[in-house]
């Protein structure tokens, strides 16, 4: 069995597309509409697409967590002494306008009540969860999320997706490097290298009946050894403006309307392009599976 898996994992590798070629891939047909499927988030589309959330978890009034901040963000926002809240980084390109990223892939914290608290990094989100998005500072960030998802928790926090241009920019630095941390390639330096046949295979432990919507978003993948890990734990794999994990662990969502996620995840950073350039295209923003996360922008004050 393991042998066969392992052919028929090298041979979906060699498909030419544009999207993660990890997973089998599916006429455009298999799941005809990214926005009608019976995952509460859409998660249908038409492949296996290659591709989990804590919270910052460092309990403090304020920072990014918020604790019972109030649902457009930190209160203590006003309190930051540059141009970017106390939770982001700027980044300056030369010739461009400055922007703010957050360091750290996204967390979500969900509202309960009068209070947000957080939400397990691992699973769809369901139709009734209110979010918001918290950087993933040494925890694990979320997964199963689309892009709409993402985009309406950054909002939730006085944030927005990032455009592709400034994904971009903070995954590249002054230099333009390819990956975060270089012009070249670094084996181990960010999270890119799963060393298993394939992260739903090795769960579900076949390679039949598993590429649909509910299976693709199954908690329990990214639950296993060598998967998403928490944010900053590749200490490395940083940009220069100081953003991590801008390549690999998690795809990220970028504000595209016709649906973008950059930089690759921990099961394929290579097949869409290298390093930073990494980019799936073949989605809309009602898309989610285990290999899609976001990271949250906003402008810089002047």
């Amino acid at each position: 069995m393991r042998s066969s898996l392992l052919t028929l994992f090298v041979l979906l590798l060699g498909c030419p597309t544009g999207t993660p070629g990890l997973p089998p891939l599916d006429p455009p047909d298999r799941f005809p509409d990214d926005d009608d499927s019976g995952d509460d988030d859409d998660a249908d589309d038409d492949d296996a697409d290659d591709d989990d959330a804590g919270d910052d978890d460092s309990g403090d009034d304020d920072d990014a967590t918020g604790d019972d901040d109030d649902a457009t963000g930190d209160d203590d926002d006003a309190t930051a002494t540059g141009p970017c809240p106390a939770d982001m980084v700027q980044v300056a390109p030369v010739g461009e306008s400055a922007f703010c990223i957050d360091p750290f892939e996204g967390a979500l914290e969900v509202q309960d009540g009068a209070a947000w608290v957080p939400r397990t990094p691992y699973g769809a989100l369901e139709a009734s969860e209110v979010v918001r998005a918290v950087p993933a500072d040494g925890v694990v960030p979320q997964s199963s999320i689309s892009g709409a998802e993402a985009e309406a928790a950054c909002g939730l926090s006085g944030k927005r997706l990032c455009t592709s241009a400034e994904w971009l920019a903070a995954c590249r630095g002054p230099s333009d490097w390819t990956w975060p941390y270089g012009a070249s390639h670094v084996a181990d330096r960010c999270n890119d290298t799963y060393p298993g046949t394939h992260p739903v295979v090795d769960y579900f432990g076949t390679n039949v009946g598993i590429w649909n919507p509910a299976s693709m978003n199954d908690p329990g993948i990214n639950q296993q050894a060598d998967t998403v890990e928490p944010g900053g734990a590749h200490a490395e794999c940083v940009s220069d403006w100081g953003a991590f994990d801008m390549h690999g662990n998690l795809h990220e969502w970028v504000s595209d309307a016709d649906g973008t996620f950059r930089g690759g995840f921990f099961g394929d950073a290579e097949i869409n392009g290298p390093g930073c350039t990494y980019a799936t295209t073949a989605h809309t923003m009602g898309y989610h599976d285990y290999s899609t996360g976001f990271r949250c922008c906003s402008d810089a004050a002047p």
